[in-house]
């Protein structure tokens, strides 16, 4: 065991743990700086379009279908539609001939069906499988109101595609728009 080194006095100075506060002097400055965040430049926006095109419709999805047929159900026109083809062009024509008659009247979806507004709704369209009925609201008070069906305020006319009775339809028609028109103010609307 010949020869051990001894650590001179000037190493042994340098392993001896520094004080904290000589710790922190000794710090490079980079350490202490504060990091800032890098800038974020915004992208170019995308060149506009002439007109806004409506989304495209998803194929094969429960819910565009579900739109589509709320959408179509919103219309008169789209509730007709939907309609047996043996009612349907009986109905076309008596939705014609309604606004014929009175062309004052609005035409409304009331209950699914197609109904007649005048100061009030004075009739409403209501198909059925083979005929269709033409429900007068206050059909017991209409003068003409004797070939009509029914018991109460409310009477029909049974329509079917052979026999559209048009004078009759045009006759009863101006009988209820006038009365709606008298009765404003009198009774609460429908």
């Amino acid at each position: 065991m010949a020869s051990k080194k001894k650590k001179s006095p000037a190493k042994a100075k340098k392993a001896a743990p520094r004080p904290k506060a000589a710790a922190k002097k000794a710090l490079p400055k980079k350490a202490t700086k504060k990091v800032t965040p890098k800038k974020v430049t915004p992208k170019k926006a995308a060149p506009k379009r002439a007109a806004a095109a409506p989304p495209k419709k998803p194929s094969g999805t429960v819910r565009s279908a579900a739109l589509d047929r709320a959408l179509e159900a919103a219309t008169a026109r789209g509730v007709m539609a939907r309609l047996a083809p043996p009612v349907q062009p009986l109905v076309n024509r008596l939705r014609q001939l309604m606004l014929e008659s009175a062309p004052e009247a609005v035409e409304m979806l009331q209950q699914q069906n197609p109904a007649y507004y005048a100061q009030g709704v004075f009739a409403r369209i209501e198909p059925k499988e083979r005929e269709v009925m033409v429900r007068f609201l206050r059909g017991a008070r209409l003068p003409s109101g004797a070939g009509l069906s029914g018991e109460g305020e409310n009477r029909e006319l049974v329509v079917r595609a052979d026999d559209v009775k048009t004078s009759l339809l045009t006759k009863l028609v101006r009988e209820a728009v006038s009365l709606n028109l008298r009765l404003v103010g009198q009774e609460p609307q429908r």
